[in-house]
């Protein structure tokens, strides 16, 4: 009985192991993106390019998509390859096929197919629009393929470029109004040498007046005799009391 439970539960762990498939949990696979990378801001007349990035994409191996922009604010003058990983991502072909919007068709050569992040292609815009005007750069119709033709269902993300003017501040030129009156003060150092260096000053050794100063000794003031006397006599008495006081001491 308990060879044949063991049997059981052997064959039940191998059904839920072959027809269970959905108790085993399968890593979901990297979302992929494809997006515009653009510059936020552009001057009139500038020129700037925009990266059509893709990421985590395995495999890949061709693809089509559609670039729109605002015809009016800039102008696309090139689309060149791009790069993922050490692979190059050529341009096939790109067309205009309305006013503002180019079709690009890239194909990787080989069957090997490309995995890893980077860029498909590269956009050359030109800013012919005005200050203050902007257009987004919008991606649409895109499929993307791998080496086994399969279809690859990337996210599509646009942009946005707005055009600013240059300000006044930025060429204006105040610090050139601020060297003129640096550039003039060395004139003022160059006249005030020759008064540093006048003889007058330097060969003036006679007001050195302090040597007798320090030559003449202070005149000794004379003896005060009466002074001199008064004390002498006060000491004279006092010695004299001191000196009887003794004597009666002695004999008493």
């Amino acid at each position: 009985m308990g060879r044949t439970m063991k049997i059981l539960s052997i064959i039940t762990i191998m059904a839920l192991l072959l027809g269970g498939r959905a108790a085993i949990p399968v890593a979901a696979a990297p979302e992929v993106t494809v997006s515009i990378d653009a510059p936020a801001q552009a001057t009139p007349g500038s020129g700037f390019t925009a990266n059509v990035n893709i990421s985590q994409v395995t495999n890949f191996d061709a693809c089509n998509y559609d670039v729109s922009f605002n015809a009016s604010v800039l102008r696309l003058d090139n689309v060149t390859s791009g790069l993922i990983g050490s692979t190059t991502i050529p341009v096939d072909v790109y067309n205009q096929i309305s006013s503002g919007t180019y079709r690009i068709v890239q194909n990787v050569s080989g069957m090997a197919g490309v995995s890893g992040s980077g860029y498909l292609a590269v956009l050359h815009f030109h800013v012919i629009g005005s200050a203050g005007t902007s257009s987004t750069i919008s991606l649409a119709n895109g499929v993307v393929s791998d080496n086994a033709a399969r279809e690859i269902k990337p996210t599509w993300r646009g942009n946005s470029v707005k055009i600013t003017a240059v300000t006044h501040q930025e060429t204006a030129p105040p610090p050139v109004e601020d060297l003129t009156p640096q550039e003039s003060t060395p004139q003022a150092v160059i006249k005030s040498v020759p008064e540093e260096t006048t003889p007058p000053q330097v060969n003036n050794p006679p007001p050195e007046v302090s040597a007798p100063d320090k030559a003449a000794p202070s005149p000794v003031k004379p003896i005060n005799w009466p002074v001199l006397w008064g004390v002498m006599g006060g000491v004279f008495i006092i010695g004299v009391i001191v000196l009887m006081q003794a004597i009666r001491r002695t004999y008493y």
